[in-house]
């Protein structure tokens, strides 16, 4: 991963380069940053998959509302993508491989599709469905 800071623009770019595949991630920060929002764009993406939407979503709630720093955020989205490229089943609620709170793999297994969750996110899918069915199939967990 290659990571260059513009002061002028108050941008910070981020290349994930591996084999034929390349994601690029941006992040602005606010004039008045750390306490304005920071804006994050996932930019190009040749090769591999990612869900550029959830990526930049969780950059932006860690950034903003988890008081992140840069680094660790930026951290954690290489490692996401380390672990995708490695082949590692992402969580099929937060669509990422590393949870953002735990630091955790997804761990638990649906008997019947056989997807992998992540316990905080199957546990908060049950508490807002109010079923203890799976996200995916809907058969009981």
């Amino acid at each position: 991963m290659q990571v260059t800071v513009h002061t002028s623009t108050r941008e910070v770019l981020a290349v994930y380069a591996i084999d034929e595949a390349r994601m690029e991630l941006v992040i602005t920060l606010a004039p008045n940053y750390p306490l304005g929002a920071v804006k994050v764009e996932c930019g190009k993406q040749i090769g591999g998959r990612a869900n550029s939407r959830n990526v930049g979503m969780q950059l932006t709630i860690f950034l903003t509302h988890q008081n992140g720093t840069i680094n660790d955020g930026l951290t954690m989205w290489k490692n996401n993508l380390d672990k995708k490229f490695e082949g590692v089943e992402e969580c099929y609620v937060c669509y990422t491989v590393i949870h953002q709170d735990t630091c955790q793999l997804p761990k638990l297994t649906c008997k019947t599709c056989k997807k992998k969750f992540h316990g905080p996110c199957l546990y908060k899918w049950f508490t807002t469905s109010s079923k203890s069915t799976c996200p995916i199939c809907r058969n009981v967990f």
